[in-house]
């Protein structure tokens, strides 16, 4: 009996541990957590399984209107894409003898107040039919259509946009080549693809109307499609769209200069900053397009377009006066003191205070009330002048602005394809801007207490107001595919390399590969020559997103740029490099004070 004593102790002991009882419990929590983990995983592979891998139409609804003998129809309730704009069709025919000429007027609506006014002018020939677009900011889901022409007089109409179930998607072609051409069927509920079909010879022509979709489909004939309208599909695959050719001609080479190869239907080719995919069998194309939509639909890679500038906070946000609501997503500004300065108006408001309130008692008592009355308002001017000038002085009337691009220059065909974000502070809200057919201006998002600025579509963009709006900070996006004449030139001289800075900006660093060597780029102002340097061996491996060395608040808005096909070794006769100043995008031609510019350029050189 006594010997068993200890030993019973002993067990009582082990049994009343804290290590042990701390143990044993954690033990028996590991257990479920791994069945709730594999619940969940079954879960998500279920939710996944109710998606049919289909498609189903969003045709719209036509709205017909005439006056005597010019008719107009509207489709009502397109396919809002996931940013940008969505591209509202209006159709013309003009039976008559004479050309009109037609103005339309979309103004649409947010749920706080006006988003934009969208307007163009278009000519109607003689006995003419012809489909103009106009890009409407997705955060207007629905407005008002308005149709003038001279000795006409069209009622005035409400249209909305429709959100997509699935994926939105942009056809270009009639659906029975798209069946074709992916064996992807039409199906009722739930399916992997919301898509609008057009038809070739209505394409839009402008690339605001293809930037907003994460994938735009050329079902039928390229060749048969106006020369404008493929040169704006293009512009959307290079700047980070991802266009599919269900039927690719024959010169699919010359039609995309930026492919650098055409693997069929296997998987889709980078393309500047985009993906092309050239369909072969379509059994294997359709299966792609479904693949890659469920890489668009994981939340790290969802389609919010290759650059995404950073909004307003929500209205329940703002009003707090912490720094960190002053931009969606706990984001900071890209203009450094776009605040008021709080603290200083705050002395100078208790200045004021203790001048009026105990100076004022003490003025009183020894001068009488008379002079209290001349003081009183001669102290809040001087607070209120002191409060201008330093408004005047330090902030002064120009705007202030952050930009930064990523640039491919093409220099086989003098043009440059631009994705660019810029952040703006405006103290006196400026004229406008003006952005060519091939170029687009890209807002936050979609945010519903934001206004989006007035814009005419006449020919190109023309903004006016709205874009900035004084005293506010504003982030805009671009992606442009402009004419350019920039380039970047080398020569041998003995066993060096000279090269000359024709970049149009002042030329920081980078690399070039010539000779089968890469060599480093010295600093060159605009127009001047400097001779490059051979880069040590480390160099070498160094890639193209190590070279861009943006803040990391910028490389945020910039995270879903394709690194990966912009990070392969600089071919023979290529370049990338760092230059400064207001960068290439269509934007820079408003007069901005910078705070700071950072470009990068990638191409090659004219030269050996």
């Amino acid at each position: 009996m006594h010997e068993r004593l200890p030993a019973a102790l002993l067990a009582l002991l082990l049994c009343a541990s804290p290590a042990l009882a701390a143990f044993e419990p954690a033990a028996a929590v590991a257990v479920p957590d791994e069945e709730e983990s594999a619940e969940g995983e079954e879960g998500s592979e279920t939710l996944n399984k109710n998606w049919v891998p289909g498609y189903q139409e969003v045709s719209g609804q036509a709205v017909n209107v005439s006056d005597g003998d010019l008719q107009a129809t509207v489709v009502n309730g397109p396919l809002r894409p996931s940013c940008g704009y969505t591209p509202l069709e209006v159709t013309l025919h003009n039976p008559g003898p004479t050309p009109r000429t037609v103005s339309i007027r979309v103004d649409s609506h947010v749920s706080m107040g006006r988003a934009g006014v969208t307007t163009r002018q278009v000519e109607v020939g003689p006995r003419q039919r012809l489909s103009a677009w106009l890009p409407v900011p997705i955060s207007g889901r629905g407005g008002m259509v308005r149709l003038d022409s001279l000795g006409a007089s069209f009622r005035p109409f409400s249209f909305y946009s429709v959100d997509p179930v699935g994926q939105p998607v942009l056809v270009v072609g009639s659906e029975e080549a798209f069946q074709s051409g992916t064996k992807l069927p039409r199906v009722k509920d739930k399916p992997k693809l919301s898509v609008r079909f057009i038809a070739p010879g209505d394409a839009p022509r402008e690339l605001a109307a293809y930037v907003g979709y994460p994938m735009v489909v050329v079902a039928g004939d390229v060749t048969a499609l106006p020369a404008d309208a493929w040169s704006a599909l293009e512009a959307y695959a290079s700047t980070g769209g991802y266009l599919v050719l269900l039927r690719p001609p024959r010169d699919v080479a010359g039609r995309l200069p930026l492919l650098a190869r055409t693997s069929s239907g296997v998987s889709p080719n980078p393309y500047g900053f985009g993906r092309v995919r050239v369909c072969g069998k379509a059994e294997e194309c359709g299966s792609g397009l479904l693949s890659d939509v469920n890489l668009m639909e994981e939340p790290e890679r969802g389609h919010v377009g290759v650059v995404t500038p950073a909004g307003p906070p929500p209205s329940w946000q703002r009003g707090f006066g912490s720094s960190r609501h002053l931009l969606n997503d706990g984001e900071v500004p890209l203009v450094p003191g776009v605040q008021a300065p709080v603290g200083r108006f705050l002395f100078l408001i208790t200045l004021f205070v203790l001048a009026v309130g105990p100076g004022g008692l003490a003025l009183a008592r020894r001068r009488g009330p008379v002079a209290l009355l001349i003081a009183v308002p001669s102290v809040a001017l001087v607070t209120c002048l002191a409060i201008v000038a330093w408004s005047v002085l330090v902030e002064g009337f120009s705007v202030h602005a952050s930009r930064y691009s990523l640039t491919w220059l093409d220099r086989e065909r003098d043009r440059a394809v631009t994705v660019g974000l810029g952040g703006y502070y405006a103290n006196l809200e400026p004229a406008g801007v003006r952005v060519p057919a091939q170029a687009v201006l890209l807002g936050p998002g979609v945010d519903w207490d934001t206004q989006f600025p007035d814009a005419d579509w006449t020919n190109g963009m023309v903004v006016s107001g709205g874009f900035l709006p004084s005293r506010t900070y504003r982030e805009w996006g671009e992606v442009a595919v402009v004419p350019s004449r920039a380039r970047l030139t080398v020569r041998r001289e003995g066993q060096g390399l000279r090269v000359q800075n024709a970049l149009g900006a002042p030329l920081a660093a980078g690399y070039v590969r010539s000779g089968g060597k890469l060599w480093r780029l010295p600093a060159l102002a605009d127009g001047a020559e400097g001779e490059a340097t051979l880069a040590p061996a480390s160099d070498d491996k160094m890639s193209f997103s190590e070279l861009v060395a943006f803040p990391e608040p910028v490389k945020r808005r910039f995270s879903r740029v394709p690194w990966h096909t912009l990070n392969a070794s600089l071919p023979e006769g290529g370049f990338a490099a760092k230059v400064e100043g207001p960068g290439p995008a269509p934007t820079s031609a408003l007069e901005v004070e910078l705070h700071e510019g950072l470009h990068f350029v990638h191409g090659r050189v004219d030269g050996p």
